[in-house]
C-alpha cells in the first residue's frame, strides 16, 4: 500500500497509443493514485485500465513518455515523470515508436539535410512526420530524406520512406524483411475462370501452400542463382516458398486497364506476390543490431560483413517469390510439366534436372520483381544534372557524384538494380477490394530526374490505422464471415485462417490507394497507365507439412 506521502495530486495526462499516436484521450488521475506499480491504487493498473477502454488496446504492458521514450517500470520513474499534460504512450508489447531523443543527434548528423514529402491529396499524420525528420537530421551521414505518400509511423523508423546517406550504412532503415518485394507473373487461367461465385472454386483449389517445400535438398537447389548458392541454412531455408504473415499475400488478379507497351495485357489474369525473406532477414537485422547500435562506417568490417549478407537475404527473398509463384501455379495450372517438376513429387533425380527448366518458364512469366526494402549503393549525386537536364544526361552524370547508399524501406526502387534504366512499370496495390496501379515511373526536370524522389515510388496505399486499432475497431464493425466474401459485385474472395489478419489486413486499415497514386503523378515521379482488380487474395491457411 502506498503511503500518504507517496502519493500525488490529482494530475491531468494524456494517453495514445504507442503505435498510433494520433489516437490519444486524456485522463485524470485521481488523488489516491500511487506511483508504486504494485499498490492496487497504483497508476500503472489505472493508466492500463484506461487503455484498455478508452484505446482499445486488448493487453497493455508497457508505457513510455512521449518524445523522450523513457519507459517507466519502477515507484520511482513514475515520481519523476507524473506531472500535468505529460503524455503517455502505451505499448502492447512493441518497443517506444519514434526516435530517443535524449539519446542525442549523432556528432556526424546533418541537421540541414533536406526533406521531400511527396503527398498532398494522401493523408499523412504527425507521428510519421516526426519520424521522417528526426530520422533526418539526428542520424550520421544522411543528405536526402523523402517521405512518400504512403508514408506511415514504424518502429523508430518511418515506413514509406527513402534515405540517402554518404559514409554511412543504416540497417534499421532498412528493417528486418530484407529484400521483401513484390512480383507480378502471367498465368494461363482466363478472366471467365476467377469471375464472381467462380472465384471461389478457384481459391478453393490453393492448397498445399503452407509448410516446407519438398526437400532440403531440392530447396537448396531452388536456391541456386547466377552468383551461386544464397541459401541460409535449414533454419530459414525451411521457410522457403512461403508467404509469411502480416501484409504479406498472394493475389489472383484481372487486368482491367492497361496501355499498349506497359508490360500487361488488358483482360489477362496475372499473380501479385508479395513476400520477402522470411525469418532470415530479421536474423540479419538482430546480429547487428543486437547491441542498440543503429549505424555502420562503411569502411568498416561490420558494414562490408552486413552488405555481404543483405545482398544475400535480397537474393533468397527474390528466390523464395519465384517459389511460392511455382507453387501457386502448379494449383492453378496442374497439367503444365513445369509446375509438376517430374513425374510425381518424390522423384527426386527429375526434379534436379527439372528445377532450372522451371525457373526458365518462371523467368518467362514474371512481368516485374521488385525489392522494396534494401539498401542500394549508388553515384549521388550527379554533379551535373541541372533542370532542363534530358533523362539521359541526368544518367550519364552519375558518375560524377561520389558513393552513397539509397535505404529504402516500403518504397519501390525506379530503375533496374545497378543501372540508369528505367523500369517500365510497377505495382501499387491496395489492400483486398481495393485496385492495384501499374505506374510508369517518371523523370521530368521538376524531380531533377527522378532525384528529388530518390528515385523511388510508394509501394502500397500504407496504413492508416495501426494493427491494433484495426483489430479493435473493425472486429466490433464485422464478422470475419462477412470479410472473406466479395462485398459489392466485384470483390475479392480471401483465403485468410488468421481472424486477426482478416481485420488487421482490411482495405479499412489503409490510405485510399487512388490518392496515393495521384499524389505519385501530381509530384510528376509516376504516370498511371492501367490497373487491377483483386479476384482472389491469399494470406494463408491453417495448414502444416509440405506441399506441391
Amino acid at each position: 500500500m502506498c503511503s500518504h506521502n507517496s502519493r500525488l495530486p490529482p494530475t491531468r495526462v494524456t494517453i495514445a497509443l504507442n503505435t498510433n499516436q494520433t489516437q490519444r484521450a486524456p485522463l485524470l488521475l485521481p488523488s489516491n493514485a500511487c506511483p508504486d506499480p504494485n499498490s492496487p491504487t497504483s497508476i500503472c493498473k489505472l493508466v492500463f485500465k484506461a487503455a484498455q477502454s478508452k484505446l482499445r488496446i486488448k493487453k497493455p504492458s508497457r508505457i513510455f513518455i512521449a518524445g523522450s521514450g523513457a519507459e517507466l517500470v519502477g515507484e520511482e520513474d513514475w515520481k519523476r515523470a507524473i506531472r500535468n499534460d505529460v503524455s503517455l504512450l502505451i505499448s502492447a508489447g512493441e518497443d517506444y515508436v519514434g526516435v530517443n531523443r535524449e539519446a542525442g543527434v549523432h556528432p556526424e548528423a546533418n541537421p540541414t539535410c533536406p526533406i521531400h514529402v511527396l503527398a498532398s491529396t494522401a493523408a499523412l499524420d504527425k507521428l510519421s512526420l516526426d519520424q521522417l525528420q528526426t530520422t533526418a537530421h539526428t542520424l550520421p551521414g544522411l543528405v536526402h530524406a523523402v517521405g512518400q505518400p504512403d508514408l506511415h509511423p514504424g518502429f523508430k523508423f518511418p515506413i514509406g520512406a527513402v534515405f540517402v546517406s554518404q559514409g554511412w550504412i543504416h540497417p534499421p532503415l532498412i528493417g528486418g524483411d530484407i529484400g521483401c518485394g513484390m512480383a507480378w507473373f502471367r498465368t494461363r487461367l482466363s478472366r471467365e475462370q476467377v469471375e464472381g461465385d467462380k472465384g471461389s472454386k478457384v481459391a478453393e483449389k490453393l492448397r498445399g501452400l503452407e509448410g516446407a517445400w519438398r526437400t532440403a535438398e531440392e530447396r537448396e537447389r531452388w536456391l541456386e542463382d547466377g552468383e551461386g548458392n544464397c541459401g541460409a541454412g535449414e533454419e530459414w531455408d525451411g521457410s522457403l516458398g512461403t508467404i509469411g504473415a502480416g501484409n504479406h499475400f498472394a493475389e489472383i488478379q484481372v487486368v482491367e486497364e492497361a496501355e499498349v507497351g506497359c508490360g500487361l495485357v488488358e483482360g489477362e489474369v496475372v499473380l501479385l506476390v508479395h513476400s520477402g525473406s522470411r525469418g532470415y532477414g530479421s536474423s540479419v537485422l538482430k546480429k547487428y543490431t543486437s547491441e542498440g547500435q543503429v549505424s555502420l562506417k562503411e569502411d568498416s568490417a561490420e558494414a562490408r560483413e552486413y552488405l555481404e549478407e543483405h545482398d544475400r537475404a535480397c537474393r533468397w527473398a527474390k528466390a523464395n517469390r519465384d517459389l511460392i509463384a511455382l507453387r501457386f501455379l502448379s494449383c492453378l495450372e496442374p497439367g503444365q510439366p513445369a509446375w509438376s517438376l517430374g513425374k510425381n513429387d518424390t522423384d527426386v533425380v527429375n526434379v534436379h534436372d527439372a528445377i532450372p527448366r522451371a525457373k526458365t518458364e518462371l523467368c518467362a512469366r514474371r512481368v516485374v520483381d521488385i525489392w522494396h526494402n534494401n539498401v542500394e549503393r549508388v553515384r549521388w549525386p550527379p554533379a551535373t544534372a541541372k533542370i532542363g537536364d534530358t533523362y539521359e544526361q541526368a544518367a550519364a552524370s552519375a558518375s560524377s557524384g561520389t558513393d552513397a547508399y539509397i535505404h529504402r524501406k516500403g518504397a519501390a526502387p525506379t530503375l533496374s538494380p545497378g543501372t540508369s534504366l528505367p523500369l517500365i512499370m510497377l505495382p501499387l496495390p491496395g489492400s483486398r477490394d481495393t485496385p492495384t496501379l501499374i505506374l510508369a515511373p517518371q523523370f521530368p526536370s521538376s524531380t531533377s530526374h527522378g532525384l528529388k524522389n530518390a528515385f523511388s515510388l510508394a509501394h502500397g496505399a500504407g496504413r492508416s490505422m495501426s494493427r491494433a486499432k484495426a483489430l479493435s475497431t473493425l472486429s466490433h464493425k464485422y464478422k470475419v464471415s462477412n470479410l472473406l466474401k466479395p462485398r459489392g459485385g466485384k470483390g475479392t474472395w480471401l483465403v485468410c485462417e488468421s481472424k486477426d489478419l482478416v481485420f488487421e489486413e482490411a482495405p479499412e486499415a489503409y490510405k485510399d490507394v487512388e490518392a496515393v497514386g495521384a499524389d505519385l503523378v501530381e509530384f510528376g515521379a509516376a504516370r498511371r497507365v492501367g490497373w487491377c482488380r483483386a479476384r482472389i487474395n491469399y494470406k494463408c491457411r491453417d495448414e502444416r507439412g509440405g506441399g506441391s
